[in-house]
């Protein structure tokens, strides 16, 4: 370890073994690891980096080279010794940990706080006068910090207690070793533009789920098996980070092909005659600004088969990606899902690769049609408790609804889902 950089000496995940014995992922391989799959997943050429580099007013290979460096920082906030503290003894290797500071602020705004306090400052000088840039890029820090599903904290505590000096150089020398992996030949002129930090406003919450996404795929152990042998950085993300990427990525369900709308019949061959309600939904002209439909009428109207089609023609007409039903209650959902489950399949080409519904609520595991809905092989199933029922709809449903067993082990994945079903409070996708 004496010769290699002292960010070496930080853990970034830990798992314990089947013998009751720790393993350990160095910190700036996890980092690494998460700006890989950043890296795949901002592809120039693919529509989603395009877009929000559009937004943005940048260039698309521009977005990704910038932002993937900050997302090599999402984890800044591990190189206190506050949290090097939550687990001890894992290798002399490591630094010590520190009995008088205690853990009180989550990793993600204690990177906020590292960066603002003395990072950029530090980091500032050493750049011999071409770190002007650095003032700029706090909101994007902002971003990839709070890659737990919020904003970190923007003040409250002092940096001096929370970090030891030898951590504050050991994340300086990282953030220096990442730029020249990432910006050494970088135009920082862009960041100079005052317009910027305002797009940036508008596609926040995109980066933000990239940057969530990014360090759920880049924590994967199933691929990226942890490492404590030191490697030059350049060495890790050639050989490990961007190879394992690419596989996480290729593990993720691919995206089914939406079918041709073809009118009411298509959709609900039961439904001979369409209520007005129905009509409005098949005839109301649709524009590619966004949209709020909001249809009332009274029961029996056909509300539900009214607002599936509206959402068919939306998908159909590449205006969605995806649909969402938010019902008050776990029970309405639960019959909401059976609903959905007889229909969305129509939303896609027969040809195309399965899309997903999903049951995203507190208490699906209860529910005998999501778990039968569930595609995992026999000897996963079984170690569910997966049950084969004899009621005539469930055994229907296993071969009209398809939720992939990636997608149904978290409920996090469930933002993921091509169709979701679950509640309206606030917590049901956290």
């Amino acid at each position: 370890m004496d010769n290699y950089p002292s960010y070496f000496k930080y853990w970034g995940k830990v798992s314990k073994n089947e013998d009751g014995s720790f393993s350990y992922h160095l910190l700036p391989y996890h980092c690494l690891d998460v700006a890989a799959v950043g890296w795949i997943l901002l592809n120039p050429k693919k529509s989603l980096c395009f877009r929000v580099a559009e937004q943005l007013g940048v260039e698309p290979g521009w977005l990704r080279d910038f932002f993937v460096f900050c997302l090599a920082l999402h984890d800044m906030g591990k190189f206190s010794r506050t949290f090097q503290g939550l687990k001890t003894d894992l290798s002399p290797d490591l630094v010590k940990a520190n009995p008088r500071m205690q853990y009180t602020e989550r990793h993600d705004t204690l990177g906020f706080w590292l960066w603002g306090e003395s990072l950029s400052l530090q980091l500032e000088k050493q750049l011999s006068g071409n770190g002007e840039w650095l003032s700029k890029i706090e909101c994007w820090l902002e971003i990839v910090t709070g890659h737990h599903g919020m904003p970190p904290k923007k003040s409250g505590g002092r940096i001096s207690n929370l970090f030891e000096i030898e951590d504050e150089e050991a994340a300086s020398h990282f953030v220096r070793n990442i730029h020249s992996l990432f910006l050494s030949e970088f135009d920082h002129a862009a960041l100079q533009d005052n317009g910027l930090k305002q797009r940036l406003k508008t596609v926040s919450w995109q980066l933000a789920g990239i940057t969530v996404l990014a360090d759920w795929l880049g924590s994967n152990q199933d691929y990226f098996k942890y490492c404590s042998e030191p490697e030059a950085l350049s060495d890790y993300w050639s050989k490990h980070a961007l190879p394992l990427a690419e596989k996480s990525i290729q593990s993720m369900p691919a995206k089914p092909k939406t079918s041709r709308f073809q009118g009411l019949s298509n959709l609900f061959p039961f439904i001979k005659q369409p209520t007005p309600l129905q009509e409005y939904a098949i005839n109301e002209q649709l524009n590619d600004k966004p949209q709020l439909f909001i249809l009332e009428d009274v029961t029996g109207a056909g509300k539900t088969e009214a607002a599936l089609i509206l959402t068919h023609r939306l998908l159909s007409a590449g205006l969605a990606d995806g649909l969402y039903v938010a019902l008050p209650t776990m029970a309405t959902a639960n019959a909401m899902y059976k609903r959905v489950g007889e229909v969305y399949r129509r939303f896609y080409e027969s040809s195309s690769d399965l899309p997903s519904l999903i049951l995203a609520h507190g208490a699906r595991e209860l529910s005998n049609a999501f778990r039968k809905s569930v595609c995992l092989p026999e000897n996963q199933a079984d170690d569910l408790n997966y049950t084969d029922g004899h009621d005539e709809w469930e055994q229907e449903l296993s071969a009209t609804v398809y939720c992939h067993a990636w997608l149904a082990d978290s409920r996090k994945k469930a933002l993921l889902a091509d169709v979701g079903v679950g509640t309206c409070s606030p917590h049901t996708w956290g």
